[in-house]
């Protein structure tokens, strides 16, 4: 077989014709009604049942996510915004309730127990949890959560600015941040920050109609806060919310010294008596590294690092370049960020980004890639619910991948320099990443505990963490600008509580990182087999399999600080 002209194929379904779609409610509906009468008379029976189920539920979200990718992908077209919110107003609220059925008919048939426990046993915790929260009163709720939320990314996809003489994104923006010349970096941060806010008002108002469904949400499901809930909600049976503000101290105490003192280099090397915002990604040298020139390069060269690590890896890049599953390049009524959307009816994965031409653009697309091998490995999988990774999984083999790549940016760097510059940047962001993490999980974690706040409130609490977790940055006389920069985070928005997992899944990708520099080969097997399990086990023995501890104590972060800077000092 050519593996250079091999493309994805939508997979044979089992039970299912492969005419029947999930866009218009009626023919899904028949199928629900079906398994809702469906008799279930012998163990072989459930386990028919549950992957009924499962393939039904994969046609279901194949369709979300062709939905969700050609709304993010012209998110100026509101003929696509709609379809999306059709869909999920009037197919995908409907289903919830059907699944609390189903759930309960799984769990309460007779012959649930015997169900071999190695392999379903990690399933009938997933549907306890989600049978004790399912209430009928929230899916009207969700369902106008979703549309406001579509609201933020369509209302931030078009922001732009005028600078020198051309519009630009505020993505596009980003690239003036790294130019040498201070006056200019000043200038275009400044303008972005105006442009934002100038939107405070509307996205404080958009904010606050969401929080008030999401307390309501909470309320309905019993819960005293709307953050308990979520913390119920992601199924993190293996760490609380007491646990998560550990990792915040850990962090104020670990990283932000050593950080402070890293830009305590920067501000002398720089030569200015104050580290300013627009001081923070210019390179020190003054030179801007450019890994690539065009989209095409940029793919490719992304493949061949991939095949490095293991020839596999660069084959399925490959395989979704030449199938179509790649939007990454930036432009105007494109939403904003980067994700990869599993595409379960294919096995395979869509990888969306906004490309502008920097190093972190490499880091993105290595990280999506992580992702979408993910959804690889687990093509076969029967059972839904282990497809569905919780963040702490799903970012670990992502992030991880960043790292495991690291020895091969050659590829995109032919010049030593560049290539340790590379190399150190993207150590330095393993660490750089986490302050700003901690501030948005603490920020979250705090507006709904505290749902009476108003907006002057929550942006006077968002400027005291942006002080607690400072590291060296002088804000005076942008008090304004500093408060407004949560507007920025889109998951705060679109998905409230997910972003903590980046920084729990930072110190297990520098793990795995630390484990393949010592044991090679061995560590990529065991990264693959934590792939190849989903979410079939527990979070904390999916990080054994991957060989790490699932840790986020003071002393492991200390320990790993302590790794990331001798990387460091052996790339001076």
């Amino acid at each position: 077989m050519n593996l250079i002209q091999e493309k994805i194929v939508k997979r044979k379904r089992k039970y299912y014709t492969e005419d029947l779609t999930a866009d218009v409610w009626s023919s899904i509906a028949q199928e629900f009604q079906k398994l809702e009468q469906t008799e279930i008379s012998s163990l072989s029976s459930l386990k028919e049942f549950i992957d009924k189920i499962g393939e039904l539920g994969m046609i279901l979200m194949e369709t979300y996510a062709w939905k969700y990718i050609k709304m993010t992908c012209q998110a100026d077209n509101p003929e696509y915004v709609q379809q999306f919110n059709d869909f999920y107003a009037n197919v995908i609220s409907k289903v919830e309730s059907y699944d609390f059925k189903f759930n309960k008919k799984i769990y309460q048939s007779p012959y649930a127990h015997q169900l071999p426990k190695e392999r379903y046993g990690h399933l009938l915790k997933i549907i306890a949890n989600k049978i004790e929260l399912f209430r009928e009163e929230n899916i009207p709720l969700k369902v106008r959560e979703n549309e406001l939320a579509n609201k933020y990314g369509e209302r931030f996809s078009k922001l732009t600015v005028q600078f020198c003489g051309e519009e630009k994104t505020l993505t596009q923006m980003a690239k003036y941040q790294k130019d040498a010349d201070r006056k200019v970096r000043e200038e275009a941060w400044r303008l972005v920050a105006a442009r934002i806010q100038q939107e405070q008002a509307a996205f404080d108002q958009l904010f606050d109609e969401m929080k008030e469904i999401r307390i309501q949400i909470a309320r309905n499901a019993g819960f005293d806060n709307y953050r308990d809930y979520m913390h119920q909600e992601k199924g993190r049976f293996d760490y609380s919310p007491g646990d998560l503000f550990q990792f915040h101290d850990s962090v104020e105490k670990v990283v932000v010294p050593f950080l402070k003192e890293l830009n305590t280099e920067r501000k002398a090397k720089l030569g200015v008596s104050k580290l300013r915002p627009w001081d923070i990604a210019v390179d020190l040298d003054g030179q801007v590294l450019k890994p690539f020139d065009n989209i095409t390069e940029f793919i490719d060269k992304a493949i061949t690092v991939l095949s490095k690590v293991k020839g596999e890896f660069g084959a399925k890049l490959n395989m979704m370049k030449n199938t179509g599953f790649l939007d990454l390049e930036n432009r105007k009524g494109k939403a904003p960020g980067g994700y990869n959307f599993p595409l379960v009816e294919h096995g395979a994965a869509f990888i969306f980004m906004n490309a502008i031409g920097l190093q972190s653009d490499v880091s993105t697309i290595l990280h999506e890639s992580g992702h979408a091998l993910h959804s690889f490995a687990t093509a076969n999988e029967a059972i839904a619910e282990y497809k569905h990774t919780p963040s702490e999984i799903a970012e670990l083999a992502a992030m991880a991948m960043e790292l495991l790549t690291l020895e091969y940016l050659d590829n995109y760097y032919q010049d030593t320099y560049h290539l340790r510059k590379a190399k150190r940047e993207q150590l330095e962001g393993t660490l750089k990443f986490l302050p700003w993490c901690m501030i948005v999980d603490a920020f979250q974690h705090w507006i709904y505990t505290n749902p009476d706040h108003s907006a002057s409130q929550r942006t006077a609490y968002f400027q005291s963490l942006m002080d607690r977790f400072n590291t060296g940055v002088d804000w005076s006389g942008l008090a304004s600008e500093k408060g407004a920069a949560w507007l920025r985070q889109l998951h705060i928005f679109e998905v409230p509580f997910y972003y903590i997992e980046y920084g729990i899944s930072q110190l297990g990708a520098i793990s795995i990182y630390k484990n393949y520099q010592e044991n090679g080969s061995k560590a990529v097997e065991q990264y693959e087999e934590f792939l190849r399990l989903g979410y079939s086990k527990s979070v904390k023995e999916l990080y054994l399999a991957a060989g790490i501890e699932f840790d986020f104590s003071e002393e492991n972060v200390r320990e790993i600080t302590q790794f990331i800077e001798k990387e460091l000092d052996g790339l001076q």
